[in-house]
Formats: C-alpha cells, sequence, structure tokens
C-alpha cells in the first residue's frame, strides 16, 4: 500500500516517514517548500509539494492519484491566527478530502484535535476558531463518502515513545501522549488493513498498540 503523507515536516509527520522508511514501506512525503522536497530527496525520502492552503482540489487531485492513503498531518495549532486557521484546517482539510475523494483514495487519515465535538468548543475563545474548524473538517469527511480514519490523540509530548496507548471513542478527562506514538499509530494504520470509518482517541496507556486499537479494526 502506497502513502502520502500531508505535512510530513510537522512533528508527528516527521516522525511517521522515518518509521515508514525503516520499515521499507512505500510513501511519500508532501511537504509545503522547495527546500523541504529537495532536504528529503537528499535523505532518500521520496517527496512532493503539496500546499493545501495554496494547491486547488485539482491540483491536489492529480497529486493524490495514484495513493492507497492520504494522511493529513497539518494544521496552523490555532496559533497562527483565526484566518490561518481557517484557510489550513478547514478549507485545506476539506480541499484535500475531495480531492481523495476524486482520485479514488482508499482511505484517509485524518489527524485531529484531541476533541472537536461542538461540547468542546472553547468558551474563552483562544482556541475556539481551531475547534471549529477541525470539528467541521471531521464532519466533512464523515459525510464524504471516503473511507476514514480519525484519530484524536491527547496532548502532545516530545518524550520518548512508548508504544504503550490507550485508545476509546471519548475519554472523560484529559491525557498525553508522545508525538512518536501517534506516528506509531498512524503507522499501524495505513500498513494493516482496517480501521474503516473509525474514530477513537488515544493517549498514553498500558496497552500496546495493535491491542489498544482491536476495537477500531
Amino acid at each position: 500500500m502506497s502513502t502520502l503523507v500531508i505535512g510530513a515536516n510537522g512533528g508527528i509527520g516527521r516522525i511517521l516517514i522515518q518509521q515508514l522508511k525503516d520499515a521499507n514501506e512505500s510513501f511519500t512525503a508532501g511537504v509545503r517548500k522547495e527546500a523541504q522536497v529537495d532536504e528529503l530527496k537528499n535523505a532518500d525520502i521520496d517527496a512532493i509539494l503539496v500546499d493545501v492552503e495554496n494547491d486547488s482540489i485539482e491540483s491536489l487531485t492529480d497529486k493524490f492519484k495514484g495513493f492507497d492513503n492520504v494522511v493529513f498531518s497539518v494544521g496552523s495549532g490555532g496559533s497562527t491566527g483565526p484566518d490561518k486557521t481557517i484557510i489550513v484546517d478547514l478549507d485545506g482539510a476539506v480541499k484535500s478530502i475531495e480531492a481523495s475523494k476524486a482520485s479514488n483514495v482508499k482511505k484517509y487519515v485524518m489527524v485531529s484535535t484531541y476533541d472537536s465535538r461542538r461540547e468542546a468548543f472553547d468558551p474563552s475563545g483562544d482556541l475556539k476558531p481551531y475547534t471549529i474548524a477541525k470539528h467541521y473538517a471531521d464532519e466533512h469527511l464523515k459525510n464524504s463518502g471516503v473511507n476514514y480514519t480519525i484519530v484524536h490523540p491527547g496532548g502532545l509530548l516530545d518524550d520518548a515513545g512508548t508504544n504503550k496507548i490507550e485508545a476509546a471513542a471519548f475519554f472523560e478527562g484529559r491525557g498525553s501522549i508522545p508525538r512518536e506514538d501517534v506516528a506509531s499509530v498512524l503507522k499501524e494504520i495505513v500498513t494493516t488493513e482496517g480501521y474503516n470509518n473509525s474514530e477513537f482517541q488515544i493517549i498514553s496507556g498500558k496497552e500496546s498498540i495493535t491491542d489498544a486499537l482491536k476495537n477500531y479494526k
């Protein structure tokens, strides 16, 4: 199975593409700057330009053709202002979903926020635009007809991964998880059959990734 990782220069994306490379999986890194493409190619990693902010649906469709999986690990993170959040986290996601549908991608994997339900909209307003954008991007994906997996990671840490997690449709309270373990979950999803039209939260825990995700496979 061939995978396109959009946002391959991000905190999770960088780890994921290295994991896929180490496992000799077929993948391409999607990044938004020519210099990043050159850097990845120099590291013997196939890479292409994918800019969900500026690429049209038609352009993305052409770039997505031939891939079995698309991983959307792109995000403004809620720290770049509401305009950029809407452009990238909502419109960019929707364009990539529509392009995946048009190019017959078999599975679209969305790296979402921990809780994108309407109930999670931040009343203080600090992260409200970001959560709203993620909410509607997730809803668009679920209603698009594209086979999907939506992953909701807890608070992201730079700690070394443990390959031990917990997964649930919804946890009461919050949790955290190393980026490396999130990448490992994504690798499991794109290299294994199943996880079709599923959605779950992940945090650090005591189960192996395979065991923790068995209810969603």
